[in-house]
């Protein structure tokens, strides 16, 4: 019985919600195009930019590897990523780009902090934020991926932690070692915002708004539109109906119980 009242009740709601398609219809659009717009016009641009080290379970060189040094070297990436992640990495981060840039330049971009002693610093936690650290298909090679507003300030972040990562993950570790696979570069188009996403889900929160409306104008619908509904509200049975022959040609479904 349960069962079946609440097949009942979800075939009311899915009628309700077709009867009401074009109001749902316009939210939705609605919804898409206003996301559409905050992301294609307000939200800024995003440059990413990538470089990969490669990690070897041996700091000595040999021009072959056997099956246990590249699973050993694979393990290692794991323990590397985690170490990238410290803030060790990113305070020396912090004094590279101070040094490249100055604290004017970076300000766009970081909150810029000073030290007991007045020096001037950026927060690690707010370098580590645009950076992504990831092996590449469970691989020895890690990828590391920086995003920024600045196309130029992506490829630095990357290249000065590739540059002090060598020296960072042999202080650590004592084992192994890497090498750096080229250099990132500066990217010359846009890696987000995705406006695509946006728009849909502008659209899906466009719908949802929608479809919660009419169904709680429903819900606090107390009008008598069917015999169905004096069945469920008073329940007594209907012995007939008797239509409205005064009513104008707009309210031609009217009738009387």
């Amino acid at each position: 019985m349960e069962n079946q009242e609440q097949e009942i009740n979800l075939a009311e709601i899915l009628f309700l919600l077709l009867s009401r398609i074009k109001f749902i219809i316009l939210l939705t659009i609605v919804g898409g195009g206003l996301m559409f717009a905050y992301a294609k016009f307000w939200l800024p641009l995003q440059y990413s930019s990538s470089v990969s080290i490669y990690v070897k379970n041996s700091s000595e060189t040999s021009s072959t590897a056997t099956a246990s040094d590249l699973s050993a070297a694979k393990s290692l990436a794991s323990t590397y990523i985690v170490i990238l992640s410290d803030d060790v990495m990113y305070d020396k981060v912090s004094e590279m780009l101070l040094q490249a840039y100055g604290a004017d330049q970076m300000k766009p971009f970081f909150t810029i902090k000073k030290d007991d002693n007045g020096k001037e610093y950026i927060p690690a936690a707010q370098i580590r934020s645009l950076v992504s650290a990831s092996a590449v298909n469970n691989t020895e090679v890690i990828k590391i991926t920086a995003t920024t507003r600045d196309p130029q300030l992506s490829a630095d972040i990357c290249n000065d932690i590739a540059l002090y990562a060598k020296d960072l993950l042999m202080q650590v570790t004592k084992a192994g070692s890497v090498e750096t696979i080229g250099e990132a570069k500066v990217p010359l188009s846009a890696s987000g915002p995705s406006v695509k996403r946006y728009t849909v889900i502008g659209a899906l929160i466009g719908f949802v708004i929608a479809a919660a409306i009419v169904i709680i104008l429903k819900l606090f619908d107390n009008c008598i539109n069917s015999s169905e509904d004096i069945k469920n509200k008073f329940s007594i049975p209907v012995l007939g109906e008797i239509p409205d022959l005064e009513m104008d040609d707009k309210e031609a479904s009217k009738y009387e119980y």
